[in-house]
């Protein structure tokens, strides 16, 4: 825990700053070597020829030191976001037991809880060493001496990137930003920076699906790398080969084991985000690996263009590698149902998927209060980080989309949440809430009569109440019908029960949520 506490992200951003500009200044140096070694033409012969050879040689070793400042520059700025996520939950917890009276590594409520965060801060620590290793083996080609002097003179020679917005910049000052750049530093700022480009709230979402899904190739290779090396320390902790291999003795927890498990539970997710990417006209607005599940926000259609918006924040016990291909499906036919509400020929609307937070889970998520589906504390953590998504789509647009919030069970909590502070959002829906996090709906940044609700039969978790009381009882929420009903065509529509059938299509549920989507709900008819 000491060691945790006492790595500094601000100084290890100092030192990728400095180390950086160490690379520019030996790229200019070696540019300069290579250029004399001409000799502008001045003399010839096997002397010439030698000199020419040595100044080369500088030039190589220099241009090789140039880059290995900038791979450990990049791994840097790599760990600062993550390790300050750590801080903050470290912090949490220090929190909680200052509360209860104790140290925090003697509180024994909390002793898991801390474990658990010590496996992620030592699975970082390893995630780093990997992409060093990586990166380092993916840079050992010889250059030929014309591609040296590409190499060198370029960088040497071209402008410097402009800097990149403070880590706690508000989405409206990143929009201002990068508004204040013209397209060629914007294409070289995501090539050289795709992970701190990716995940900027508040940039046009084409820009950020072009930096995320240069990331895709090279965390999974990461990530790949740092499996291996557990699986080493694994099968060297449980002596492979021997007698206590042929017994079949597994399950033996340590670091190594918990680390293993869930890097390939974020393998699993690239597969799943690769997989819903296939199906086209999808854009990957956030990727973020860094905590001890993967994160992201998958939309179908075009953020930056779409009249309308629907932003689905899924629930307790989701994952992006278990649970993103099924919620896609189902928000590509909400948006579907919704441009069916719109008249005109090409009627815009996107919906996005929004798994950027680390949502709670059953079982043993219960013993870990940050972790537990009965704590709002999951929600609390994950409601600022909605707020910025959402101010960021609206600050990065010149229009005024019509975005509309749809959280589903737990996400209802997190969106209710998330209301209170941003008033970037034209309606909700809370689907299936156990409560929407205020016992008023006033406290909602939303329009006078933009709140719905959505509750099917014998949906028991709907009717908890434990987050601000149960929302079927609070003034000002319209209420939208979950039982069979017909458009207002007279097609049919399917009742639900239960708690989880909300969003399928050809339902009255998705039909009517899909109207408050397009923003006709009052056409819609039960």
């Amino acid at each position: 825990m000491d060691d945790l506490a006492g790595w500094d992200p601000d100084a290890l951003e100092r030192m990728a700053t400095e180390l950086a500009a160490c690379a520019d200044a030996v790229d200019a140096v070696a540019g300069d070597v290579v250029r004399s070694a001409s000799f502008s033409d001045a003399w010839s012969g096997a002397a010439h020829d030698g000199a020419r050879s040595v100044f080369s040689s500088y030039g190589r070793d220099l241009a090789e030191q140039a880059e290995a400042y900038r791979r450990v520059s990049a791994c840097a700025r790599f760990v600062v976001p993550r390790l300050r996520a750590l801080h903050a939950e470290l912090g949490e917890l220090q929190t909680r037991a200052a509360a209860r009276g104790f140290p925090l590594d003697t509180d024994e409520l909390l002793a898991a809880s801390l474990r658990a965060l010590l496996v992620r801060a030592d699975g970082l620590d390893r995630e780093a060493a990997a992409r060093l290793r990586v990166e380092s083996d993916s840079s050992t080609t010889v250059l030929g001496e014309q591609d040296l002097l590409h190499a060198v003179i370029a960088p040497s020679g071209s402008a410097t990137l402009p800097t990149l917005p403070d880590p706690v910049a508000g989405p409206v000052h990143v929009a201002q930003w990068w508004n204040g750049l013209d397209d060629t530093a914007r294409t070289a700022l995501v090539a050289a920076h795709p992970e701190r480009i990716g995940a900027l709230d508040g940039l046009p979402a084409a820009a950020r699906d072009l930096a995320n899904r240069a990331l895709l190739d090279d965390e999974r290779r990461r990530l790949q790398s740092v499996a291996t090396q557990l699986r080493a320390e694994l099968d060297a902790i449980f002596l492979g080969g021997t007698v206590i291999d042929r017994l079949g003795i597994t399950g033996l927890f340590t670091d190594a084991d918990a680390g293993l498990e869930q890097t390939e539970q974020k393998i699993e997710a690239l597969d799943a985000i690769d997989a819903t990417l296939a199906h086209g006209d999808r854009q990957l607005i956030a990727l973020d690996l860094s905590g001890r599940e993967a994160m992201a926000a998958v939309a179908v259609g075009d953020v930056d263009t779409a009249d309308h918006l629907a932003v689905f924040v899924p629930g307790a016990g989701s994952t992006v590698q278990g649970n993103l291909q099924g919620y896609d499906a189902q928000v590509a036919a909400l948006r579907d149902s919704a441009r069916l509400h719109l008249t005109g020929d090409d009627p815009s609307v996107a919906a996005v998927t929004w798994l950027n937070y680390q949502a709670p889970h059953w079982g043993w998520g219960l013993a870990f209060t940050e972790r537990s589906p009965v704590s709002d504390l999951a929600a609390r953590i994950a409601a600022p980080r909605l707020v910025d998504f959402l101010d960021g789509i609206a600050a990065s647009r010149p229009d005024d989309p019509r975005i509309t919030t749809v959280g589903h069970s737990y996400g209802a909590v997190v969106s209710g949440l998330a209301l209170r502070e941003t008033g970037a959002v034209d309606a909700a829906v809370f689907v299936g809430a156990p409560g929407i996090g205020t016992g008023d709906v006033t406290d909602l940044r939303i329009p006078p009569g933009s709140a719905y609700l959505v509750e099917a039969e014998c949906d028991i978790v709907a009717d908890v109440g434990t987050f601000g009381g149960d929302p079927s009882f609070l003034d000002g929420v319209t209420h939208l019908p979950a039982g069979p009903g017909t458009t207002t065509a007279g097609a049919p529509l399917a009742g639900i029960t239960g708690h989880s059938s909300y969003l399928t299509p050809g339902t009255s549920s998705s039909h009517h949520i899909a109207g408050v989507v397009a923003g006709t709900a009052e056409r819609s008819t039960p």
